[in-house]
């Protein structure tokens, strides 16, 4: 998806090939790319296992990295050829709203989950002395 991404974005907006942008996208990637499979290997390396207890996997760079994607992805849909510009065109109700209340409810329950009590605990009744 991210070297799609690279062309289709340098053709929808006429970035010739030896131009700045494609080379500093390439190192952004570079940069937190490797950081962002790094966590995505550790966590899948420790996922349930006593070890997460004390030393919890960080994710802001695969979320920082999803984000990129998504927006890249955005991006070229938006500007693909012979669809008409979304600014231009008014989006049919049947259309926004499946996608409105489909991402509403994915926050909804994100925040549900972020913000519930003892949303810290990855092993509940671990710490607890047995009887």
């Amino acid at each position: 998806m991210h070297f799609a991404n690279g062309f289709f974005i340098n053709n929808a907006f006429l970035i010739p090939p030896k131009h700045f942008f494609p080379v500093a996208r390439l190192l952004m990637w570079f940069g937190f790319g490797a950081i962002a499979m790094r966590e995505g290997y550790k966590d899948a390396e420790t996922w349930n296992t006593p070890e997460r207890k004390d030393k919890p996997v960080a994710g802001r760079y695969r979320w920082l990295a999803i984000a990129v994607l998504t927006t890249e992805v955005v991006i070229c849909w938006k500007y693909r050829e012979g669809t008409g510009n979304i600014l231009w065109n008014p989006t049919p109700a049947y259309k926004w709203v499946p996608w409105t209340v489909g991402i509403s409810a994915l926050v909804g329950y994100w925040l549900y989950l972020r913000f519930k009590p003892d949303h810290t605990v990855k092993y509940p009744g671990i710490d607890k002395p047995q009887k």
